[in-house]
């Protein structure tokens, strides 16, 4: 008999490796498994073959591409997730996804941990 799974996942894509680490830290002090961090759509695009996180975390610009290519995978398999972004007003809305919400940079882990947990368990 297999056990159900009752830890949340949570798929990380961030090219910044102080934020990265800052990101997974929060989210496994709360209790989280964290898949990632990847700092690249094409590792993150790897990493989503075959597995299927609870939500996901993409910073929008990932050095010179956007993690647009994560978000159209994501959206595809219903997986929740947001943005992060340092410039939140280059965030471009407008591709085949849906808008979703942009968590802007630097921020506080507290309110981070709280969109998260809500926009996973809408009421």
């Amino acid at each position: 008999m297999t056990e159900a799974r009752t830890q949340k996942t949570i798929f990380i894509v961030e090219d910044d490796p102080f934020i990265a680490m800052d990101l997974e830290d929060i989210f496994l002090e709360r209790g989280f498994e964290v898949i990632g961090p990847f700092a690249d759509v094409d590792a993150g695009l790897s990493a989503l073959r075959g597995m299927r996180p609870d939500f996901a975390m993409l910073d929008y610009n990932l050095g010179k591409e956007t993690s647009i290519p994560l978000a159209q995978v994501l959206n595809k398999n219903e997986i929740p997730y947001v943005f992060l972004s340092g410039q939140v007003e280059k965030v471009v809305i407008g591709h085949d996804i849906p808008a979703r919400p942009v968590i802007p940079k630097p921020f506080m882990p507290h309110k981070l941990v709280a969109m998260v947990e809500s926009l996973m368990n809408p009421a």
